[in-house]
């Protein structure tokens, strides 16, 4: 099915107006904004675009439309989509979607991959899961090449929506490489079976016994082709502004602008007496128009000196901006010093560790041992933070490293949260000791008498 075909089918559902549509519409048009996009509506050129913008409009502004638009199935999956963030909700109104429609099925679930949002940098994923036997399904993912290999690209996977017929969300951001043209998506679901947690043992306070990993229910594995017009589209700007941060020297060293977001690259001088973990800021156009940080995300280089993090922010793309500030009000900093702690993987005894972190349990999951660690939010709102140092060490003197932990809020024996807290997990692959030494991050919050303000471009 072409799009003018869809178009098509969409105007043969509204014909018949919803009775919550029939007064939302002319309220809508009285305003001056919206009368200007009815009569783009109207024009032959353009439809379909005009068609979605004047929809995202209306459901930011319209109650009553929103939930009418409920009812009409082919906008019901962009109703939600375009609640998640200012970025997408502009990709949307502008027309910038990739149609896919590609549906699998295995067992008793179903699977279907509807919306893509790319560009250059970053893939954004739209796709369903139905099941006739299971009423909560959640699942993990993981993305490669289409030679096999796995992708260099973090993924990140928002809650669920509550109503199991919403459209769900995955986040594939490539900080080094851009977005190939193809991508293929391993994707394995399982079932909520409200598995009852572990009991701690009344020796140590650790998990003796970790609930066991939920089996998969259905996996699927999806080859994900990319338009070019999307996955080209972005612009890069190489700067070289240095700034003085509390007493630190840091240098603005690229602008990224893209569809889906934008990013600003900071470079540390290694004279630092501390290193950056993470900045308090927010850009603005030359129209006054603030982007924040989506849930404060950063990304940092690729280890080499000097050390490069890339600030993420809404995307200024499809705005008429063409001037960019950046206004920092504080910083977070990682103390360079070195924080050793050795752990007893047989009695879960460690040393003193700083910042009120604390071992919460050991747990064994598929032979490798895991730990997980208790550590406060910092005073910026950031609820995840890195908790151990990559490297960790034997007895024997020897190094090992991991690459991969997991975040989750805290909760306590009663299932409730724990507020200001959160948990992280490392797992020590292929390691037979039984004490290890891990180095924990210490960090230290600077707020600024004045914003520092750099126009960027």
């Amino acid at each position: 099915m072409d799009r003018m075909e869809e178009y098509r089918l969409l105007l043969d559902e509204l014909e018949q107006t919803p009775p919550k549509l029939e007064s939302a519409l002319p309220r809508a048009r009285a305003r001056r904004r919206r009368r200007r996009l009815s009569r783009w509506v109207a024009a032959p050129a353009g439809s379909v675009a005009a068609m979605f913008a004047v929809f995202v409009l209306l459901v930011n502004v319209a109650t009553p439309f929103a939930m009418a638009c409920s009812n009409i199935p082919i906008l019901k999956g962009l109703t939600a989509a375009v609640a998640f963030s200012p970025s997408l909700k502009a990709a949307i109104e502008h027309e910038y979607v990739q149609r896919v429609v590609q549906s699998q099925t295995d067992g008793d679930v179903t699977m279907t991959v509807e919306y893509l949002i790319v560009d250059q940098k970053q893939v954004n994923v739209f796709f369903s899961l139905r099941s006739d036997r299971y009423s909560q399904l959640d699942g993990s993912g993981n993305v490669y090449t289409a030679d096999g290999q796995q992708a260099h690209a973090s993924l990140s996977f928002p809650q669920a929506p509550s109503d199991p017929k919403e459209l769900r969300h995955i986040c594939i951001d490539f900080q080094e490489e851009d977005v190939p043209d193809t991508l293929i998506l391993d994707y394995k679901v399982w079932a909520d079976d409200n598995t009852a947690p572990a009991a701690p043992s009344a020796d140590s306070g650790l998990w003796a016994d970790p609930p066991a990993e939920p089996d998969a229910v259905a996996s699927f594995s999806f080859t994900l082709q990319f338009d070019p017009n999307f996955t080209s589209q972005g612009t890069t700007l190489a700067l070289d502004q240095p700034f003085t941060l509390d007493g630190q020297q840091l240098k603005v060293v690229g602008l990224e602008i893209y569809p889906t977001h934008v990013r600003v690259d900071i470079q540390e001088d290694e004279a630092n007496t501390v290193q950056l973990h993470s900045l308090s800021c927010w850009l603005e156009d030359d129209r006054g128009v603030r982007y924040d940080r989506p849930q404060g995300l950063i990304a940092h280089g690729d280890g080499g000196t000097p050390r490069v993090t890339s600030y993420r922010f809404e995307s200024s793309y499809f705005e008429d901006a063409r001037h960019l500030t950046l206004h920092i009000e504080g910083a977070i900093w990682q103390d360079k010093e070195e924080h050793w702690v050795t752990v007893d993987l047989t009695t879960g005894r460690t040393d003193p560790m700083p910042d009120g972190v604390t071992l919460a349990r050991m747990d064994e999951i598929d032979g490798i041992p895991t730990l997980t660690f208790l550590a406060p939010t910092l005073a910026n709102g950031n609820v995840f933070r890195q908790v151990v140092g990559s490297t960790y060490r034997s007895p024997d003197g020897s190094e090992y490293s991991f690459n991969m932990a997991s975040h989750s809020i805290a909760k306590g024996e009663n299932g409730k949260e724990i507020e200001g807290f959160f948990e992280e997990s490392i797992p020590l692959i292929d390691y037979p000791f039984d004490q290890v030494e891990l180095e924990i991050l210490s960090y230290h919050t600077a707020t600024l008498d004045a914003p520092v303000v750099l126009p960027l471009n």
